[in-house]
């Protein structure tokens, strides 16, 4: 549901910058404190009324709807938006994304702001994404924080990402789990959600959960995902190990923690940490290693690899399979898209030393789409190579399977 933005804006008037003094850190925060990291003159930036400029400004794209999901504790509106191209059939990725759960951390508020206005900028990357994702942003989780300069907690002085657990949560962290049960029950759940921070360590990171707190598939997901994003800034992003939490065993006062004890591997739910220092910047580029990341690890729009004739592969895509990872006794749908018609085709799956485990169609294929059912028949959990083979045109795409 569309609803009219000016309905929604309750006229907030706050300068532009303040300063706060002498944090007092958690001993396991991700966000740099548990190194000793404080600072006596923290820039605060981006509060109400640059949001409501934004939602504004977003709202008018045809493409965007907004709504307000719930309120704070102070009866202050948590925004909503979801894009995506309406006109594109194919079925949709969902992508979750929210930001601003500590107020002190309005780095995470600009790489929110440039992945909006990414999105919405017509570019290459935002046509592969709004074609085949329907893409959601939470721009402000904590916005009674921000209002009242809290470093870390909402209006009741309660640190929100760690809220989870309890057996009442706070307001604010009841309407966000509402809005992603609602959407893990779609015919479209989400994929990948990303949890927007800024660390006083001013490094841009994720924070990767060990084996002991998932698995060791999920490490091996994690990586890849993280790989790709980083692909897209080369030295900008630390690498995969460079901050690595749940040790020893799973939390559950995290909104990832919720994702994995809930979803496990079906959903890459990750925190990532921007830059909180006055050498923060290039969100813009940030925004688009997040975004192009992500489409690579879900295997949008591009295939992993091609080898081809020239005028044949050109023309030839193979999709990740949907839904995906490919869970055991499930039904997968997988796209094989056609320029020309081929006499004879080859769909293999292989793993990754590059033995063939399947077959999964022999035969030619007609111009256009071509729909295959996909059964899960056992196979070990793990990442997998589909090989499509035709007119000395080869295909690969990758495929994860999930217990």
């Amino acid at each position: 549901m569309r609803i009219s933005f000016l309905a929604l804006l309750l006229g907030y008037l706050i300068p532009a910058t303040v300063l706060f003094a002498q944090i007092v850190p958690e001993e396991d925060d991700p966000c740099g404190f548990a190194l000793g990291k404080s600072s006596d003159a923290v820039v605060w930036d981006y509060f109400l009324d640059d949001l409501s400029s934004d939602m504004q400004r977003w709202s008018a794209h045809p493409w965007v709807q907004t709504d307000v999901i719930g309120l704070s504790v102070q009866q202050r509106p948590l925004y909503h938006i979801a894009v995506t191209n309406p006109s594109s059939t194919v079925e949709k990725r969902r992508m979750w994304i929210h930001a601003r759960t500590h107020p002190i951390e309005s780095e995470s508020s600009s790489v929110a702001r440039e992945i909006m206005d990414e999105l919405l900028s017509g570019s290459p990357l935002a046509r592969r994404i709004l074609d085949n994702c329907i893409v959601h942003l939470l721009p402000m989780l904590n916005p009674d924080g921000v209002e009242l300069r809290r470093a870390r907690e909402n209006a009741n002085g309660v640190d929100l990402e760690s809220n989870w657990g309890v057996a009442e949560p706070q307001p604010e962290v009841q309407a966000l789990r509402r809005k992603l049960e609602q959407l893990m029950r779609t015919a479209e759940p989400i994929d990948l959600a990303l949890n927007l921070h800024s660390a006083f360590t001013c490094k841009r990171y994720f924070v990767f959960h060990a084996a002991a707190g998932t698995s060791v598939l999920f490490t091996q997901l994690q990586q890849r995902f993280i790989g790709d994003v980083r692909g897209h800034f080369p030295g900008g992003i630390e690498p995969w190990d460079f901050f690595v939490s749940w040790t020893s065993g799973t939390p559950d006062r995290y909104p990832e923690s919720w994702f994995w004890l809930n979803h496990a591997e079906r959903v890459m739910a990750l925190t990532y940490e921007d830059m909180n220092c006055a050498e923060a910047g290039e969100f813009d580029r940030t925004a688009r290693a997040l975004l192009a990341g992500t489409a690579d690890y879900l295997g949008i729009g591009e295939p992993v690899s091609v080898r081809e004739r020239p005028g044949v592969a050109s023309s030839l895509r193979i999709d990740t399979p949907f839904p995906h990872p490919v869970r055991q006794g499930s039904v997968s749908r997988l796209h094989i898209h056609t320029g020309e018609s081929l006499p004879a085709a080859l769909l293999t799956m292989h793993d990754l030393m590059g033995r063939e485990v399947l077959r999964l169609w022999e035969g030619p294929l007609q111009t256009g789409t071509t729909q295959l059912l996909l059964r899960h028949p056992g196979l070990t959990p793990g990442v997998y190579l589909l090989r499509l083979r035709g007119a000395n045109a080869l295909i690969i795409q990758r495929a994860v399977t999930v217990l």
